[in-house]
């Protein structure tokens, strides 16, 4: 005669409770995996979003540098160069210690908002 396996055959439900709980355990995994994925997703879109606006700025600032003298410079210039990603307006102003600022007013093609940046200009 065969020797069943108790565990399959008595009518207690003892293998029902580990079966609930591995299926527990396997959804909470995939909950938290999609979780962490749409994290890691949104991380990735803002650091993007980030680095155009930086690479606005510094082609705007390269852009000045390369155009404007520094006897062209006062108080009220300002200058607006426009590129595919975005507008940069660029103003100047000066300290009382005699340095010279840029400040960079960046606008996204997608975007509302207006970033504010100051740089030493030289």
């Amino acid at each position: 005669m065969k020797k069943q396996f108790t565990m399959l055959h008595n009518q207690q439900g003892f293998l029902l409770l580990h079966v609930v709980w591995i299926i527990l355990i396997i959804f909470l995994s995939i909950h938290f995996l999609l979780s962490q994925y749409q994290t890691a997703k949104e991380i990735v879109h803002n650091q993007l979003y980030h680095i155009e606006v930086e690479t606005l700025s510094q082609m705007a600032y390269q852009k000045a540098r390369k155009e404007i003298d520094e006897d062209e410079i006062s108080s009220s210039f300002q200058a607006i160069y426009d590129f595919p990603q975005g507008e940069v307006t660029i103003s100047f102003r000066k300290e009382l210690d005699e340095n010279i600022y840029i400040l960079l007013f960046i606008k996204q093609k997608d975007s509302k908002h207006v970033y504010q940046l100051n740089k030493p200009f030289f």
